[in-house]
């Protein structure tokens, strides 16, 4: 397939920003933020959530379809599932059967599948490049355009080293004054640390050339975690981790990470770069958290608009690549695509198992990570419980 009759076939090269979006989840937090975004980019929304929607919000404003294989048939531009992996099977099912005769443009959610269910990331895999699908994952910080500046800046030089990276992203999920700490979680390592391993991959691949060429001396993992305390165990089948440091060894790159959701967690999405750029030493610092956003490059202020919008972001970045961006490039490039997704979910993998066998994990080259395999299915009838013991999730199931 060439470029241009790719990109045509997928629904790439598309005139204007878009126009309508269809939000499946719309009542949940990332849903909410996409949709209160769409609205005010003056989007058409449809939206599909059985639940109650929330009271501020005008029935007017969005066009809310109760049923949900109508939902996956309406004429929307774009697609965002902000569900959980296991609430995700009809509307992918949908999707796909669709895209076989026409464009179709996906935002998923991370985790690409359950950890409980890795063979499914294949099946996604498969699905996309046999149809007319352009699915990207909403990983904010790959379509914000800090992560472009800090882009820009490695690659204006001719010659760069990195030689570490802190990797932060923590908040309070333990209070139960928050309301959306009453949403039920999965382990902290598929759920939040997979952000800064998706941010760590788009940035060693995009400085080294390719995804395929971003994990030249494979990788060593040490992690170590703890329990999450939520205020309604009675929700979770089995206790998942709430903490997780971490340390990976990537031949000269150290790479220090912490996510965090127990009580008092201080609200963080910081990263810090350190290395060396034609001969000269450089520190980049940088935090994505909304309403505290800030760049600085080797203590420099580069005034950054601290409340600039993530989701907002999203949706402009999208624009931008549908207009400029052949899809195929979209798909097998370094963007958030299900490739790139899968190996974040592998070294979400990678960090659980460390934790959990309280010992180093050791993948010698890209293709071990694409093979790797966490033991979390094997592991999972064996984890403690929580007093209140929650409903099992399946790999099949429809419901949120």
């Amino acid at each position: 397939m060439d470029r241009e009759h790719g990109n045509a076939s997928r629904g790439g090269g598309a005139s204007g920003p878009l126009k309508s979006v269809a939000i499946a989840g719309a009542w949940g937090y990332i849903g909410r933020k996409v949709l209160d975004a769409a609205l005010r980019r003056g989007l058409r929304t449809y939206v599909y959530d059985p639940g109650p929607p929330p009271a501020e919000l005008q029935a007017e404003m969005v066009t809310r379809i109760s049923d949900e294989s109508a939902f996956y048939r309406v004429e929307a531009e774009l697609f965002h599932l902000a569900l959980h992996p296991e609430s995700r099977q009809t509307g992918l099912q949908s999707l796909f059967e669709r895209s076989q005769s026409e464009p179709i443009w996906i935002l998923n959610e991370k985790p690409m599948v359950s950890p409980e269910c890795p063979e499914q990331a294949q099946a996604i895999i498969e699905s996309v490049e046999r149809g007319r699908a352009v699915m990207l994952y909403n990983f904010p910080e790959l379509f914000d355009p800090l992560t472009r500046r800090i882009v820009g800046y490695l690659t204006q030089f001719k010659e760069w080293q990195l030689d570490s990276m802190t990797l932060e992203r923590s908040k309070d999920r333990e209070d139960p004054a928050i309301a959306r700490n009453h949403k039920r979680m999965l382990p902290i390592q598929f759920q939040e640390s997979v952000h800064c391993l998706a941010f760590l991959i788009y940035l060693l691949a995009t400085l080294r050339g390719g995804l395929e060429a971003m994990l030249p001396d494979g990788v060593s993992i040490r992690a170590t975690s703890s329990p999450y305390v939520p205020p309604n165990p009675e929700l979770y089948p089995y206790v998942v981790d709430g903490r997780c440091d971490y340390r990976l060894d990537l031949g000269r790159l150290t790479v220090d990470g912490i996510t965090n959701f127990k009580r008092g967690a201080a609200w963080s999405k910081r990263r810090i770069l350190r290395g060396r750029a034609d001969g000269q030493p450089f520190v980049l610092e940088a935090d994505y958290l909304e309403g505290s956003k800030y760049l600085r490059i080797n203590g420099v202020d580069q005034r950054w608009e601290a409340t600039s919008s993530s989701y907002e972001a999203i949706l402009s970045t999208l624009d931008q690549w549908r207009a400029e961006v052949p899809a195929t490039t979209l798909l097998h490039g370094v963007y958030p695509n299900p490739r790139l997704a899968w190996l974040a979910f592998q070294l979400s993998g990678a960090l659980w198992k460390s934790s959990h066998e309280q010992e180093p994990v050791k993948v010698a080259a890209l293709a071990a990570l694409k093979a790797f395999d966490s033991g979390f299915r094997l592991a999972r009838p064996h984890l403690p419980r929580y007093a209140a013991p929650g409903r099992e999730p399946a790999c099949n199931s429809h419901g949120p």
